[in-house]
């Protein structure tokens, strides 16, 4: 389980840490310690999945040797968890043997009855259309003989499936799940009242949880998570490839007072046009129909923006207000959701070639769970004797077919991310790149030209639109197509999916699984029984998610309390059931930003080498810049300790020295004691304070006997009893023989760096 990855990294780390602060504070000792997985029980939502009955329903070999291999090579291409049909009812496992797709089909019978059947014909209506051709044909006729097999009764089997995945897997106590939500989206730990509010039962608990989700801390949050997904730092912003004043007029007069609001204002824009939908309880599906963006007053004056109501302070850049901007052709232009703004527009970019088809594999990947460039494997070799392969080869069209109608809804924004730039002979505004409008752009099959006066679609691709809806005019264009296409991407069953999977990874700090694409090894099938343990609840938070309007807290809370996310031990561990759990529960690596805010909500204080997240200390620990160093460091690696090492030794003795200087009553860390309290006069009240660090600090909530508080006791009674001989220090301390005469200060220190330094303040 996750758990045990930091569980390993204290065996081998605080030693190591524990001596960093021995050098720099003085003797000490200390050691490793193990990890407190909170109290056991059920998760409160949602709730934990049944026991399926296990059976023998073996698959008969008409299915195995004639039916399965017709329905893989022609159904499995679509139906199967992020593909096409991945938000219908139908899905198979692409890696899994014939007797789980088998019992997947009995599942789908029993529920839909021949439904499967009329659909293989493509009746009623069908998006794949008629794989199976129509009802003379031979695997119509070898699906419709196994019909009366698929219908007998027989318990469901449990075979690389969910159920029984949970049992013995023990979850966190609400009061600690109340504390790690707290941390992750308010940046510390949760009130008293909060606490006792919170214990009134789940909706009490939910409500609270809720309740973190406001203030400057779950703005960052919610900032990482936009950042995270749309590397906007890599953005030009002006000229070539940028906003220019051929579009927006007042750029002709940008001061250079405004150069570097205004710059930062554009890359800004699509993550503050998510905040202002998450913040405002706005239904999640304006991130790509939303007919408005956000701007600030910068953006507001330079982009000639029409602003809902008047800014309170034009030159405060954190203030955000909807807003549409205006075309150069006349009128607005359309809006999508982020997909129009020019942020994501130009990290995501295209080419006269890629006609989109990047953008296409992002927003699926982004909004509905899919990675369109899994539905069939590139054919090897070349495209053969075809005019235009992408249509006419069918290993080509496997992919195309899905990709290239959806790319014409960003028929109106040019390579450049301008809006109808270009105009006809005819004078029509459009945006087809020059190249495929001259006269040496290669012929169709009658040697005619592909371009006609009055196009604004490439003719030698499939015809625009959404599965089996076609786009609103066609090759011939419309001003409004990526607004008609974000419609259908919210309107589309994977959608409130594709939700949960993107702020999976802002709450849990990695991707979501795969399914393997070979579950036959034993590493292979516990991966599996994982993706599909994950897809199930993935699915329960999607139709809540639905059913609740689209709005991301609720989605987040579900997260929190997801047994994903409370998994903490489990019962009778052997090594195939480890690697079913490998990737279960929520402990991660915080991210600098992340860390930045625990260590102001719990120690008082920032570290401001971490104030810039993409520079410097923050970016040797986090290696993440927003361009392109665009994946997260997950590990615990030489990198991070190094910066650790030097946060803990530049900042406990500040740390210590700035709690103790409040009141008794104001202190975050030593409430408990006092730098007169030494370990030969106040034993107790020293113990005291280590056990109240450690529910503080670490979410142990253990008593003062615990062999984890004795061994933090130990360290800074060691360190205070070698205070006579102790090594000279390479770094400067606020405490000296003046300010802390009896060297409980110092003491103190050493133990904050260990504390601050340890697994369970670095991991969440």
């Amino acid at each position: 389980m996750r758990s045990e990855v930091a569980s390993s990294f204290r065996s081998t780390g605080a030693l190591l840490l524990a001596g960093v602060a021995a050098a720099l504070l003085g003797a000490c000792g200390g050691g490793s310690s193990t990890l407190a997985t909170g109290a056991s029980n059920t998760p409160t939502s949602p709730a934990a999945p049944g026991a399926t009955a296990a059976a023998a329903c073996t698959a008969p070999p008409q299915f195995t040797s004639t039916v399965w291999p017709e329905m893989a090579s022609s159904c499995v291409t679509c139906h199967a968890a992020g593909r096409v049909a991945g938000g219908t009812r139908l899905l198979f496992e692409p890696g899994a043997d014939a007797q789980q797709n088998y019992m997947i089909l009995r599942d789908f019978v029993a529920a839909t009855g021949g439904l499967v059947l009329s659909k293989s014909i493509g009746q009623p209506s069908h998006g794949g259309g008629a794989p199976f051709v129509d009802a003379n044909s031979q695997p119509y006729t070898n699906l419709a003989a196994l019909m009366p097999v698929l219908q007998q009764s027989c318990a469901a089997s449990t075979m690389g499936q969910a159920s029984g995945f949970w049992s013995g897997v023990q979850f966190t106590s609400d009061a600690a799940a109340l504390a790690r939500a707290a941390v992750l989206f308010a940046g510390r730990n949760p009130t008293g009242a909060e606490s006792a509010a919170a214990a009134g039962g789940p909706d009490a608990l939910r409500q609270t949880i809720r309740g973190f989700m406001q203030g400057a801390a779950f703005d960052r949050f919610l900032g990482e998570a936009g950042m995270t997904q749309f590397l906007t730092l890599r953005v030009v912003t002006r000229g070539n490839g940028g906003l220019i004043a051929a579009d927006f007029p007042a750029l002709a007069s940008l001061t250079q007072a405004d150069t570097a609001r205004f710059d930062a204002a554009v890359q800004a824009e699509p993550i503050e046009l998510m905040k202002f939908i998450v913040h405002g309880d706005r239904p999640w599906t304006d991130i790509v129909q939303g007919n408005y963006t956000v701007v600030n007053g910068v953006l507001a004056h330079y982009l000639g923006a029409t602003v809902q109501g008047a800014f309170t302070n034009p030159a405060d850049d954190s203030e955000w207000r909807q807003a549409t901007l205006p075309a150069q052709i006349g009128g607005v232009r359309e809006h999508a959701g982020v997909l129009s703004t020019h942020a994501w527009l130009d990290s995501f970019p295209t080419t006269a070639t890629n006609r989109n088809r990047h953008r296409i594999f992002t927003l699926a990947n982004q909004f509905l769970a899919t990675d369109v460039a899994t539905l069939a494997q590139r054919p090897i070799g070349g495209p053969g004797n075809f005019i235009v392969p992408t249509v006419e080869n069918p290993g080509c069209a496997a992919c195309h077919d899905t990709i290239d109608p959806m790319a014409a809804g960003f028929q109106n924004w040019a390579e450049n991310n301008r809006f109808l730039p270009f105009k006809s002979a005819a004078g029509k505004d459009i945006a087809l790149p020059a190249s495929y409008r001259s006269s040496s752009y290669p012929k169709n099959a009658a040697g005619q030209p592909f371009y006609m006066e009055g196009d604004n679609w490439f003719r030698d691709e499939k015809a625009p639109g959404y599965t089996n809806t076609p786009m609103p005019g066609g090759v011939t264009g419309d001003n409004t197509a990526l607004q008609w296409l974000g419609q259908q991407v919210a309107a589309d069953p994977r959608f409130a999916l594709g939700a949960v999977q993107f702020w999976y990874e802002a709450v849990f700090g990695r991707a979501p699984l795969k399914a393997p694409l070979d579950s036959s090894g034993a590493s292979g099938a516990s991966q599996l029984a994982a993706y599909n343990a994950q897809q199930q609840e993935f699915a329960a938070i999607a139709t809540h998610f639905q059913a609740g309007s689209y709005k991301v807290k609720d989605l987040l809370t579900d997260l929190v309390l997801s047994q994903w996310f409370r998994a903490t031990a489990a019962a009778g561990m052997t090594a195939s059931r480890a690697m079913d759990l490998a990737d279960v529960g929520s402990y991660n690596l915080l991210i600098p930003t992340q860390l930045n805010l625990k260590l102001a909500g719990l120690v008082g204080q920032t570290w401001t080498e971490f104030a810039n997240p993409y520079a410097g200390l923050a970016l040797t620990y986090g290696n993440f810049d927003g361009k392109t160093r665009a994946t997260r460091a997950k590990d615990y690696t030489m990198m991070q300790a190094i910066t650790i090492d030097r946060l803990v030794a530049t900042r406990s003795c500040a740390i210590a020295k700035a709690d103790f200087d409040k009141s008794a009553s104001s202190r975050l860390l030593f409430p408990s004691v006092m730098l007169t309290d030494t370990p030969a006069t106040a034993p107790d009240a020293i113990a005291a304070n280590v056990r109240y660090l450690h529910k503080w600090l670490w979410k142990q909530d253990v008593p003062v006997t615990d062999p984890e508080v004795q061994r933090t006791v130990k360290l800074l009674t060691d360190v205070w009893n070698d205070r006579a001989t102790a090594p000279a220090k390479p770094v400067a301390c606020v405490y000296n023989d003046g300010n802390d005469p009896n060297y409980t200060g110092r003491a103190w220190a050493t133990v904050l760096a260990y504390m601050l330094g340890d697994p369970q303040f670095l991991y969440e």
